[in-house]
């Protein structure tokens, strides 16, 4: 196929593949998993099946933003992932699956059975590179267990998948298809990929629209804020002092109170609220909270796009965020920790209020 480098083992699994209606693509980082899934889902459309992927891939995705599960269908034949317009987004919220494993395992199997609603033929699954001993084995395995694909291609340089592969041994199902990790594919080091992520996100957030949503008709998921009961302005004029920081928001949550404040309080400032309050008192400058990435969701609960939070007006309970996705069908926001500086760069992490 054009501008494919078919390797040894390649045409044979294509053969072996036609009736499989999952596929699950198994292997480390730089095996060239993408590159034999473009090239297999080429080759069954050529032939006149119906195509879905699923790019399961957060830190390097070809389908969809960083921090997302793709999910497209092939209508015509192509080079890259990036030629395919996704019907389906699943927001996980980091670009790495090591303390996502939950949103990694709901959301790829989410968009799989999606895909079977499409009345494809074929759905293929392409994995991260997340394979080491421990919480990346457990990803693949329960993974596996929650797509139940009819065949798992397993792409290695040596026997680097072979520990998850042991689980299969003695089954039916899913088959296991062994092939050599690509000649072609190059090895990416950290740098180029976060390059990559920057681009990704450039081109996502190209044309964005600043909107303006309400916090109280929104469904909230993962919220690190109005999770315990407000105390309205006038309550919290007895923390005024002269000197001492606007506090923007205040919330009690059992024993312990969380304020937001414009700068920083002092450690003296903390220590009186706290005593005065008997709870514990953790904080956050507004600020803070700025360029936090966030996923905009449907009624459904369903990922329409993402957003970048520019701000929030707390007298008035509004939230401004930058959009790539049109304002009149979002219901809900999911909250991460991950923040983006203007050119889509990756900016310190939301920290847990101090």
């Amino acid at each position: 196929m054009v501008g494919f480098r078919e390797q040894p083992g390649w045409r044979k699994a294509l053969e072996d593949l036609q009736t499989a209606r999952a596929i699950l693509l198994l292997g480390a980082t730089d095996t060239g998993k993408t590159t034999f899934l473009c090239w297999l889902a080429n080759g069954l459309y050529a032939q006149g099946h119906r195509v879905a992927i699923v790019d399961a891939d957060v830190g390097q995705s070809s389908l969809g933003p960083p921090t997302t599960i793709g999910l497209g269908v092939v209508a015509q034949p192509f080079e890259s992932l990036q030629e395919l317009t996704p019907v389906g987004l699943f927001f996980v919220g980091s670009t790495s699956p090591r303390s996502h494993l939950l949103p990694m395992l709901v959301g790829t199997k989410r968009m799989v059975d999606r895909a079977h609603t499409l009345g494809v033929d074929h759905v293929i699954v392409d994995t991260c590179g997340f394979i080491a001993a421990g919480g990346g084995q457990a990803l693949r395995y329960y993974t596996i267990t929650l797509v139940d694909p009819n065949v798992v291609v397993c792409l290695q340089r040596a026997h680097e998948c072979e520990g998850i592969l042991l689980a299969y041994r003695r089954s039916q199902r899913p088959q296991v298809l062994r092939l050599r990790a690509s000649v072609a594919c190059r090895r990416r080091g950290m740098e180029e990929r976060r390059l990559y992520r920057e681009q990704s996100w450039q081109r996502y957030f190209a044309n964005p629209e600043l909107i303006t949503l309400s916090w109280d008709d929104l469904n909230l998921v993962d919220t690190p804020l109005w999770r315990g009961v407000p105390l309205e302005a006038s309550s919290r004029l007895h923390f005024l002092r002269p000197g001492r920081p606007e506090i923007l928001w205040m919330e009690r949550r059992e024993d312990e109170l969380l304020l937001i404040t414009r700068t920083r309080l002092a450690p003296n400032d903390v220590t009186d609220i706290e005593r005065a309050e008997g709870r514990h008192v953790q904080t956050w400058i507004a600020g803070e909270l700025h360029g936090t990435l966030l996923g905009l969701l449907d009624k459904a609960g369903e990922t329409l796009g993402l957003g970048i939070l520019q701000q929030i007006d707390f007298s008035r309970h509004h939230l401004d965020v930058l959009a790539a996705c049109r304002q009149g069908k979002i219901a809900g926001i999911q909250w991460s920790r991950t923040r983006l500086g203007a050119a889509g760069e990756l900016q310190r992490p939301l920290a847990d209020p101090t």
